[in-house]
């Protein structure tokens, strides 16, 4: 069943087209891995999909339906950052709950019970009372990704997560978002983790110059890309060994 998807969407910034035309289904309990060149526009679809950025022509659906409401949407289109977008005055647990008490009116007591279960999840519930300057990143990515599920969405974005984490810390954040996999959540991920992108993906879709070059499952684009610049951008990710004089 489709969740979300764009028909025929244009986003502009001014003079420029950052894609064109662009149709996209997010399927319930599939995991879409976006890839492509720096510049190709997939942070901005991710946006456009909750309604951050606006759109210049065309339709995006939520279950099939018109957007009613763009608070709406983003109850039930959850996203997670490169730069975490934790509040720095509020402690781990109020980050957390704030957004489930304000907008969902849920009470203060259930939504610190379940954001302090998340955390126990996730290996930081010993955080709870922590700011999220006395995090590492890893942490702090880990606190932004079960925050947004406090919120139970059921779609997940995740634009670059673990972009600009040490190398160390990228595999606590993968593990969290591939448990998440394994429990069949809906997501679409933006990322330059090849290695992560063919482990965990349902569908691979590569964009360049605002358009879909090209989609499928993992193996096949990863071993058999079917476009010609699909190869082109596979072979620029291997480095040959330099030949010692």
């Amino acid at each position: 069943m489709t969740i979300l998807s764009l028909e025929h969407v244009t986003k502009k910034y001014g003079d420029f087209t950052v894609f064109n035309d662009l149709d996209l289904k997010i399927n319930e309990g599939e995991v879409t891995l976006i890839i492509g060149p720096s510049g190709s526009g997939k942070s901005t679809l991710l946006r456009c999909l909750n309604r951050l950025e606006d759109i210049d022509e065309g339709e995006i659906t939520f279950h099939d339906a018109p957007i009613k409401s763009e608070t709406h949407l983003r109850e039930n289109v959850g996203m997670v950052f490169q730069s975490y977008e934790l509040f720095p005055h509020l402690n781990v647990l109020d980050n957390m709950t704030l957004s489930p008490r304000i907008v969902q009116k849920r009470s203060r007591k259930e939504a610190e019970q379940e954001a302090l279960s998340l955390l126990e999840r996730v290996g930081l519930k010993d955080k709870a009372k922590s700011f999220p300057h006395e995090l590492s990143g890893g942490q702090r990515q880990r606190v932004a990704i079960v925050r947004s599920l406090c919120m139970h969405p059921e779609v997940l974005l995740f634009d670059e997560v673990t972009a600009s984490l040490d190398p160390e810390m990228v595999k606590e954040v993968l593990d969290v978002i591939l448990d998440l996999a394994d429990e069949g959540k809906t997501m679409v991920i933006v990322t330059h983790e090849m290695a992560f992108a063919r482990a965990v993906a349902d569908r691979i879709i590569f964009i360049d110059g605002g358009r879909v070059v090209e989609e499928g499952h993992p193996e096949d684009f990863f071993t058999h890309p079917k476009t010609e610049r699909a190869q082109q951008f596979l072979q620029n990710l291997t480095y040959k060994r330099r030949k010692r004089l």
